[in-house]
Order: C-alpha cells, then sequence, then structure tokens
C-alpha cells in the first residue's frame, strides 16, 4: 500500500470516523463521517479516483478485486484474439450467449434439427450468408445419407468412411477421383459441425475424433508475375468501360496485396471503402477493418506511391470501392482475365465480348493462378523491403513464418534485369496521362 492510499484510509479522531491528509489529484482531503461504513465507501471511492487519474484513465464505475481484473483483462484478451465472436461483442453479451447455449443436460436432436440450430448459430456470429448456406448444404447432403439418424448414432467410422475415396465405403467419395482439398474440407465442415453438437450436450463426444486423419489439400505453387504481365493486365483494366472499378480492383491487388474478397466479396456486406483510404501528400494509407480482413487483426497499409496513382483519380468521397453486383462484377473481372490470356469459361462476359467468349475457355491457354495478383505484390514488397519478413507480415496482414516460407527470393531477374532492377520498374509502373498507356 502506497503513502496516499494509507492516508486515505478511515480512522477514528475524536470520536468521528474521518479521512485526513493530503494525496495526489485530490490535494487536501478532510471529511468526517456519522459511521465507519460510510467513511469506508468514501474511502474506496477516492481511492478508485485517484488510481485511475494516475493511470490517464477515465473513473472507474466499479471496484473490483485486482483477482476479478485479471480474470476480466483475460478474457478480454481471449475475446479479441478468437476469430469465432464478432469483433463488436463485449463481454456482456458473450457471457448472455454462453448462458443460453450452455446446459448440462443431453439432448436428443436428428442431424436436420441440429443443423438448423448450427446455422442459425453461424448466423448469430454474423458468418456471411454464403458461408451458412454453403454449411448447409453440406450438411443436409450428409443428413440424406443417414435419415432418421440423430446425430449421437453417427460413429467415428462413418466419418471415415464419408471422406474416403475407396471403393466400397459409404460415402458421396468413395470410387471416384475428388481432390484431398474437397475431402479435408468435407472433414473440416463435420468437426465444425459435431463440436457445435457435443458442446449444445446432443451428444456425449464428437465422432470426428484424433483418429480420422484428414486426407490433406492441393497446394498450388506461389508464383509472382513479371513486369510484362503486369503492365498488360493493368493496360487491359484501363481500356475497359467499367475501368472506373476495374483500375482500383487491379491496382490494390497488384500494388497493396489486398485479398479479392477484402475488395469485393460476395454477399458484398463487408468489403473496403472509399472513406477507408486517407489520402496524403507524403504517405497516404487504407484500413483494412476487423470485419473485412481475413486475420482478426486490424491492418493499416501503406499505399505504395504507384497504387496511389492508378487508384486516387478513381476515388470518391464514401460507398464500396466496387459497387458492381457480384454477377456484373465476375464478369468485368473474367473479361480482364481473357484477354490477359488466360484461360475463361466466357458465360460470364459473353455479353462484353461476344467473340472472346466463344474462344476463352480454349486449351492452349494457361490457366488463372488464384490470389497470384496477391501474391505478386506481396512477392516484390518482400524485396524492396530487403526480406523484412515482420514488415510485410503486417502490410499484407499474415503471418511472418508465411511470409518466410511462400514469398522468399520469388523475384528471380532476367537476363537484362537484375532482381533489384525488377523491382524497381515494378513499383515504377503508374499510368500516364494518355489513354490505355503505361509506363514502362
Amino acid at each position: 500500500m502506497t503513502a496516499w492510499q494509507q492516508k486515505l484510509k478511515p480512522r477514528l479522531i475524536a470520536g468521528y470516523w474521518s479521512i485526513q491528509g493530503s494525496v495526489p489529484v485530490l490535494g487536501r482531503v478532510r471529511k468526517q463521517f456519522p459511521d465507519q461504513q460510510s467513511a469506508q465507501l468514501e474511502s474506496d471511492k477516492l481511492t478508485a479516483k485517484v488510481s485511475n487519474a494516475i493511470a490517464g484513465g477515465e473513473i472507474r464505475e466499479t471496484l473490483l478485486s485486482k483477482t476479478q481484473e485479471a480474470d476480466a483483462h483475460s478474457a478480454l484478451k481471449i475475446l479479441e484474439s478468437n476469430p469465432n465472436f464478432p469483433s463488436d461483442w463485449s463481454l456482456a453479451q458473450v457471457v448472455t450467449w454462453a448462458g443460453n447455449v450452455y446446459t448440462n443436460a443431453e439432448s436428443v436432436r436428428t442431424i436436420p434439427e441440429a443443423c438448423k440450430e448450427w446455422i442459425q448459430e453461424l448466423k448469430n456470429l454474423k458468418r456471411s450468408s454464403v458461408h451458412c448456406k454453403n454449411m448447409t448444404q453440406r450438411i443436409t447432403k450428409f443428413g440424406k445419407w443417414f435419415p432418421g439418424k440423430n446425430v449421437s448414432d453417427i460413429t467415428t467410422e462413418n466419418i471415415r468412411q464419408w471422406i474416403s475415396d475407396q471403393d466400397g465405403n459409404y460415402g458421396p467419395f468413395a470410387g471416384r477421383q475428388v481432390s484431398v482439398t474437397t475431402r479435408t474440407n468435407e472433414l473440416t465442415t463435420l468437426k465444425s459441425f459435431f463440436n457445435f453438437c457435443e458442446g449444445r450436450k446432443f451428444l456425449p463426444e464428437s465422432p470426428v475424433d484424433k483418429s480420422v486423419k484428414s486426407p490433406g489439400i492441393n497446394r498450388g505453387e506461389i508464383i509472382a508475375l513479371d513486369l510484362d504481365k503486369v503492365r498488360e493486365i493493368m493496360t487491359i483494366a484501363s481500356g475497359i468501360a467499367d475501368k472506373a472499378e476495374a483500375i482500383p480492383y487491379f491496382a490494390l491487388s497488384l500494388f497493396a496485396g489486398l485479398r479479392p474478397h477484402e475488395i469485393r466479396p460476395k454477399d458484398g456486406l463487408k468489403q473496403i471503402k472509399w472513406e477507408d483510404f486517407t489520402w496524403r501528400k507524403k504517405e497516404s494509407t487504407l484500413v483494412i477493418s476487423y470485419a473485412v480482413g481475413k486475420v482478426t487483426s486490424r491492418r493499416v497499409i501503406k499505399l505504395p506511391d504507384n497504387c496511389v496513382a492508378w487508384v486516387k483519380p478513381h476515388a470518391k468521397e464514401s460507398g464500396p470501392v466496387i459497387e458492381s453486383s457480384f454477377a456484373k462484377w465476375r464478369g468485368i473481372k473474367d473479361l480482364v482475365r481473357a484477354r490477359a490470356g488466360y484461360k475463361v469459361r466466357g458465360q460470364h462476359f459473353k455479353h462484353l465480348d461476344p467473340e472472346l467468349a466463344k474462344v476463352s475457355d480454349g486449351q492452349d491457354r494457361p490457366k488463372y493462378v488464384a490470389d497470384v495478383l496477391r501474391h505478386t505484390a506481396i512477392s516484390y514488397y518482400l524485396e524492396v523491403n530487403d526480406n523484412n519478413k515482420d514488415l510485410v507480415a503486417n502490410w499484407a496482414g499474415n503471418s511472418p513464418a508465411v511470409i518466410d516460407q511462400h514469398y522468399r527470393s520469388l523475384i528471380k531477374g532476367t537476363k537484362e534485369l537484375s532482381p533489384s532492377d525488377m523491382v524497381k520498374e515494378y513499383w515504377n509502373i503508374k499510368p500516364m496521362r494518355t489513354k490505355q498507356s503505361v509506363v514502362k
């Protein structure tokens, strides 16, 4: 106990309970009280007031013990780091939710009944409508293979056979050529569903235990585009009718490393908006909020100069960067990819370029690599920042380990250009004043 806390303790002086002494913030205190209880209550309030003022905080409304404060602090840390809870939930909301869902009694649910409650839980946690629809389809299919079964009737062997592609097993993939990624995604869904059922006491324990091994996933090779392809893509985006949306999308992907769903998700609910940008002469920035980004942490992206040069001319005061419906935007995006020479099905842009749509799915065209624009941005950003994986991880919204594993040394250089020369040219790719031109 500090000296000032000692001075704020009630004392019996000349027959009266009193608080007397000079303390920080309050100065000299001289108060008398009719009884010890009143004096102690005032002492607690004054102590809290001084403590908060010294710490630079606001006046506290509650007087928690140190153990209670530590417990609340730990709970807040768990809440902030857990992606299963909405970013705007308070501790009170989490406790209320837990009180509604927790029970000691075991209940009985069929697979469709449990699925309905699970999907409602996902909606309460603000999962996207697309995600909820996909989960509903998977569990509905699973339930049809086990009609009339309760979730407690499903065994570990049922799960093991469900994700197997071996002939003779009881499941939708048996005897079929199905990728390991598809089967792993199915297992992930079942694990989440049955963990929910276990938590709701619909069954003693989840049948998806450690003995059910994941089939694995097919990891695509991460590549970075060369300078000519980057210039080509930006030239194409600059030449189409919907360039006011195409240019910001491809520039933010190639020069700021944004994920596709951060710019234009399928449901259109959580995406970057023009008000997320701050335009400055020396350093413009873009804030990716908790709701928009893939990870639970907020990140602030320092926009490279060439990215600003592409995007700022199309900026508005507010509203989403991509205003078009997802169906329309998919057509615009596929058109740019097809004109860049990639293998793309023409059904989504045939109204924009009918002749190209007839041949864009040809076998002689290379397949478009998912997230190649983002991979390109991160690779060049890592090079220009001397392989500082911590800095780049924060910029890209990823972990240093992922940056180090996937993006280091992807820029090889050419006979004419060293890697450092390529990096310099990459970050100097800017629009020219003349139409449909890109600085080389």
